[in-house]
């Protein structure tokens, strides 16, 4: 049913090709007919929400109940550091016929108990100093902090096998015909996103190196999900493979080798008085080693770098054991210990994807590229699909309602995915955007990825030597070979 090739050779923008592989597609191009006859998942949407936010609450729910929810009924919980006011509760359960549920978050959760008030102060008061983005707020800082953490202990979240994670102020533009929870399950996924994007560095300085050490002391086998956030600089490796730090090219690696087996052979010539048979670049080349400073990296570890993408967790569909388990909760605890939650603006979304990312692998992530959405002035909203595009048929009891009315979708297009979606008029498509991490999801689940091998120096360094010292004896210059340019 998918199509299993990207269009990299086309001269499409990024949101208009098929970018489906056997790792990762749409659960189903176009819209199905609705069958509710299916048992649910154990799942449930979860709102963080304050009582003032009510009109956006209202928003995000008259939308995903309208394109989902109306014909799947899944429960609704709201979760506030504060008790839920009657208007709130009475207002928010005339929006959905599914269960609504109301917890309150217990104050050791949502502050930092334990930290000295000054020093936290001084930390946030810093951050807005140097203008850091939220990084001045510090109400901003705990629900951070939250959704990294005790979130998923709240009994209302705990006791879910699944959530759907639902922002006020919402909006979504494409009906979703089938039951993502379901599919996620068949399918052996456990997250699902829909926005990919770059992080702020200076909210994030020292976060990789917390979780680059984690991920060393536990031993962590990195996957592909772990290659698709991270930088990998190591292009060579061997003997002194630091000396080769940052030479990507194939051709300029083997071209220092061979600089550096010819300046080995002349500190093994045991008459170093005579350079006649010497070319001057090796002697150059033996000065200029003997005077460089080592490269110091302040966000490399073991040549590796948080290139910053992440997978913008304001919308996210996942298994809720991925966050209770032993591993996650001792990366957190590590996170937790290094304070950089108040002494940085360490947000959930890099801190979810980095901890994705060691314990994952791409085949254990599905991108809701079908389901449109917009958060903030960000937006996310595909093409519908040339295939299977139904008639709208809206719940009995939404007959009436004006809310839950049919429109008249866009046109479908070739490539599209999606199921009546009706895009806003100006959106600008975040798929196309330059803050987009999308063309790193496709390069890491394309059929035929294969991550980068680092060059055998070691294997080089022989070969090269072999070669050069046939040159040599038949009265070759040392420094002249030009013996890589034929590997």
């Amino acid at each position: 049913m998918h199509r299993h090739h990207v269009d990299s050779a086309s001269k499409l923008k990024f949101s208009e090709r098929d970018i489906s592989s056997s790792i990762d597609a749409p659960f189903q191009l176009g819209c199905r007919e609705i069958d509710t006859s299916q048992p649910r998942q154990n799942a449930a949407f979860i709102v963080l929400a304050r009582n003032k936010e009510l009109d956006g609450v209202i928003k995000s729910m008259t939308s995903l109940e309208r394109h989902f929810n109306q014909w799947f009924k899944y429960p609704w919980v709201f979760l506030n550091d504060q008790e839920f006011d009657d208007t709130f509760k009475q207002t928010v359960q005339q929006y959905t016929q599914g269960r609504v549920e109301f917890g309150v978050i217990p104050p050791e959760d949502w502050g930092f108990s334990g930290v000295d008030p000054d020093e936290f102060n001084e930390f946030i008061n810093s951050q807005g100093d140097r203008r850091i983005y939220y990084g001045n707020k510090a109400s901003y800082h705990q629900m951070c902090r939250y959704f990294s953490g005790k979130f998923y202990q709240h009994p209302l979240v705990r006791k879910r096998d699944w959530y759907w994670r639902v922002e006020p102020d919402v909006e979504f533009f494409c009906d979703i015909t089938y039951d993502p929870f379901v599919e996620m399950e068949a399918h052996n996924k456990k997250y699902g996103f829909n926005v990919m994007i770059h992080e702020l560095y200076y909210t994030v300085p020292s976060l990789f190196r917390e979780t680059k050490a984690f991920a060393v002391n536990r031993k962590i086998k990195p996957s592909k999900l772990w290659r698709m956030m991270v930088k990998n600089f190591r292009f060579s490796g061997g003997v002194d493979d630091k000396d080769y730090d940052m030479i990507k090219d194939r051709k300029q690696i083997l071209k220092k080798v061979e600089d550096e087996v010819a300046i080995k052979k002349f500190l093994e010539m045991p008459n170093k008085k005579d350079l006649s048979g010497i070319d001057d670049g090796v002697l150059d080349q033996f000065i200029n080693k003997a005077r460089q400073l080592p490269r110091l990296h302040e966000d490399r570890f073991d040549y590796e770098e948080y290139n910053l993408c992440h997978f913008w967790s304001n919308f996210e569909i996942a298994r809720t054991d991925l966050f209770t388990s032993e591993l996650y909760q001792e990366y957190l605890q590590q996170l937790e210990l290094s304070g950089g939650f108040y002494k940085e603006r360490w947000g959930d979304a890099p801190v979810h994807s980095l901890a994705l990312a060691m314990m994952l692998d791409t085949k254990d992530v599905h991108y809701f590229r079908d389901i449109g959405y917009q958060h903030s002035t960000l937006a996310h909203c595909p093409g519908n699909s040339k295939l299977n595009q139904l008639p709208y048929t809206p719940d009995e009891a939404n007959a009436n309602n004006p809310f839950f009315q049919s429109y008249k979708p866009n046109a479908p297009v070739v490539n599209g995915v999606g199921c009546r979606c009706k895009c806003p008029l100006f959106h600008r498509e975040i798929e196309d955007s330059g803050s987009s991490c999308l063309k790193q999801w496709v390069r890491t689940t394309r059929d035929n990825y294969n991550p980068y091998r680092p060059l055998d120096l070691d294997h080089f360094r022989q070969k090269i030597g072999s070669r050069m010292d046939r040159y040599l004896k038949k009265g070759g210059k040392l420094g002249r070979s030009k013996i890589s340019e034929g590997l």
